[in-house]
């Protein structure tokens, strides 16, 4: 395996670093800290990181999204809200499990389509009271059910598979599909963790179809091969590693963001973000269009 040394991006001590999004029109990274309900937008190139002045959030912040108009898409609490673009007010959307007060939203990425798909998990992470989503601007549909702590998702390199993780059993599973219509199809388990190093969290793919882990509180990330084959192991003095994004000019930055939550005390670089150059470069995430 070729040895890849990760440097620290940005040191901050988030206390639960998520959902890190690139845009590729501002060049900036865009992440959250999920429990305060802060987004910030990190210029790599100058080393800036900022917290956008939103209002209007309530809850905890599962994910966001670049929207196709500029602003930004963002699931926190229980319902979606929208940011125009320069704004600071959070316009809110649609419920989300408005019946579950104990479920929380979690990891959510936009399918190449322009719909977003997201996760919600039981605030304990134990009961399976949590369920896969897509959301079009114009209903919250579920996909799926039965899951402790949804997290990250991926699209293979030609929009027939979708990757999704099932974090407590440790699974990280594919489906068939269809972007025509936003159905899945032919569940499956791609990968099995045993815990033995972390739980798998958010995920992203690169231009080869392979899949970048983050391992929680197993202080790494990896890379499998389209195969189902581990191709690549990177630690990283961080133990609770949260999600990979592909990021840079050309998208050959990948970025980790971690946890500081519960471990900075031992490991001070925790809640950073971290960043290589893999071999095999990104792909684009497109803009949420509903």
């Amino acid at each position: 395996m070729p040895d890849l040394k990760p440097r620290v991006a940005l040191q901050i001590p988030a206390t639960l670093g998520e959902t890190p999004v690139w845009s590729q029109a501002e060049q900036r990274l865009y992440w959250i800290d999920s429990p305060v309900a802060k987004v910030h937008r990190f210029d790599p190139a100058t080393g800036r990181d900022e917290i956008l002045p939103i209002a209007g959030l309530e809850g905890y912040l599962g994910s966001i999204a670049l929207a196709a108009d500029g602003g930004l898409l963002l699931l926190c609490g229980k319902r979606f809200y929208r940011l125009a673009p320069g704004g600071t007010h959070a316009e809110p959307l649609d419920a989300v499990e408005a019946d579950l007060p104990a479920n929380n939203p979690n990891d959510g990425k936009v399918d190449p389509q322009g719909r977003f798909w997201f996760g919600t998990m039981d605030g304990a992470n134990v009961k399976p009271t949590g369920s896969l989503y897509r959301y079009d601007g114009g209903a919250v549909e579920k996909m799926d059910t039965g899951f402790a702590c949804s997290n990250g998702l991926a699209w293979s390199p030609d929009g027939r598979t979708m990757y999704f993780v099932d974090m407590m059993p440790g699974d990280l599973l594919a489906y068939d599909f269809d972007g025509s219509h936003g159905t899945l199809s032919n569940r499956r388990v791609f990968a099995h963790f045993d815990g033995s190093e972390g739980l798998p969290d958010g995920i992203c793919s690169d231009a080869e179809g392979g899949l970048w882990i983050a391992h929680w509180d197993g202080a790494c990330v990896t890379r499998y091969g389209a195969d189902g084959k581990r191709t690549h192991k990177v630690e990283l003095p961080a133990p609770r590693v949260t999600c990979p994004i592909f990021g840079g000019p050309e998208l050959r930055t990948l970025f980790v963001t971690t946890s500081g939550d519960q471990v900075i005390d031992k490991a001070p670089l925790s809640g950073s973000i971290f960043a290589f150059e893999p071999a095999v470069p990104g792909r684009p995430i497109a803009a949420f269009k509903g």
